[in-house]
């Protein structure tokens, strides 16, 4: 009886032994596939971002901006969370203004669990080479970077000073990662629309720019590490021409926030009109602003 009671004992131990190591098996392979990237780019990008919200103009500024992520809609056809990025010095670089500092929140399309990189760079998706998000400028002088005075004293905005951010955005910080160089770059805004009266996240004044835009796309081949690929993933898609323009729809909505003299801009860049807009309604419409 008691030789029958330890073998059962003995079989259950190694059945629970088995069950174990076919988990842990599969969580390995798990892990080494591609469909685990994602989760690497997460770990990563949440530190990332929580070490520039610290030093960015949303903190110094005491301004809470709240855009939701991938994870708010059904299909999760964005990244899962929305990063901030302090862009200041280079900014400054880049204008040649020494007065400006620069607060980026982003977005970029979701992982392809196939591929194990962000469908940013796939040129047959939809969701190719778009970014949704905020920019922040504040202009050290008091001045509202982005918008001129009318003569009663009003603001309007400036298109050519404001399309200086996500040309900036565009060349300097995902694009050069890429391997983009200054003769090959290509950024042509056109405005096609500027409204004024535009209620947006909580007030009442913003204006809305709608534009069309040619810049080069993500679409390349690694050739080596570049700290880019901890977020948006090691390219995998196949690629035709590397860094090659591509037609764009771009929409920017824009306030000065007088009390904080700080310029904000809700931004949506997309290569597919529908996209644009169902980012638009879905998401970046349902962001909430507090100061």
């Amino acid at each position: 009886m008691k030789k029958r009671v330890l073998q059962q004992k003995t079989l259950r131990i190694m059945a629970k032994k088995r069950r174990f190591g076919r988990a842990a098996a599969l969580l390995l392979l798990f892990l080494l596939s591609p469909a685990a990237n994602v989760f690497y780019s997460m770990a990563v990008m949440s530190v990332y971002s929580r070490m520039h919200e610290a030093d960015s103009i949303l903190t110094t500024e005491g301004i809470t901006l709240s855009i939701p992520g991938g994870l708010s809609t059904p299909r999760s056809d964005w990244y899962p969370f929305v990063m901030t990025f302090c862009a200041d010095s280079g900014f400054r670089r880049f204008t040649g203004n020494p007065s400006l500092s620069l607060t980026i929140l982003y977005n970029f399309p979701a992982f392809s669990p196939l591929r194990g990189c962000s469908r940013l760079y796939d040129t047959e998706s939809p969701y190719y080479n778009s970014f949704y998000g905020a920019y922040l400028v504040k202009d050290e002088r008091g001045l509202p970077y982005g918008f001129s005075e009318a003569a009663d004293g009003t603001l309007f905005p400036d298109a050519d000073a404001v399309a200086e951010v996500p040309k900036y955005d565009f060349w300097s910080l995902v694009l050069s990662e890429f391997g983009l160089t200054a003769a090959n770059a290509v950024f042509d805004w056109k405005v096609t629309e500027i409204t004024g009266g535009q209620s947006y996240a909580g007030k009442n004044d913003f204006f809305r720019i709608d534009a069309e835009l040619t810049v080069n796309g993500a679409s390349h081949a690694y050739r080596g590490f570049t700290q880019s690929y901890l977020q948006y993933g090691r390219p995998g898609f196949p690629v035709k021409e590397p860094l090659a323009p591509v037609s764009m729809y771009g929409r920017l909505y824009g306030s000065y926030l007088e009390e904080k003299q700080v310029s904000l801009f809700f931004y949506i860049v997309a290569a597919n009109k529908d996209v644009l807009e169902e980012c638009d309604r879905e998401l970046l419409s349902r962001s909430t602003l507090r100061y």
